[in-house]
């Protein structure tokens, strides 16, 4: 079990957005979220070590949006298998209530 009881507003954001839009770096989810960088690197690793996140293995990415692989210059994370389903259940839950 994941410890969701201790995760702070920016700490959802970096989850969500995470979700949303597949693996990332700190340098792009910090543009993205207009968060400092130094801020965005430290949560991430304070969510890896939680479990909530993992680190994307390989060279190349294969990404949404992308023509072709790209090469991986930064630690990229993803969401962890389970925050991953969590988060999907929550995020269909909020759906379904606003319809």
């Amino acid at each position: 079990m994941l410890p969701w009881g201790v995760l702070e507003e920016e700490d959802w954001r970096i989850l969500k957005d995470l979700y949303a839009l597949a693996p990332d770096c700190a340098k792009f989810l910090s543009r993205r979220l207009r968060m400092d960088l130094g801020e965005t690197m430290k949560r991430l690793r304070r969510l890896e070590s939680l479990g909530f996140l993992e680190r994307v293995k390989g060279r190349f990415l294969k990404k949404k949006g992308l023509r072709r692989p790209k090469h991986m210059n930064h630690t990229y994370y993803e969401l962890s298998r389970e925050a991953r389903l969590h988060l999907r259940a929550l995020l269909f839950a909020e759906e379904v209530k606003n319809a």
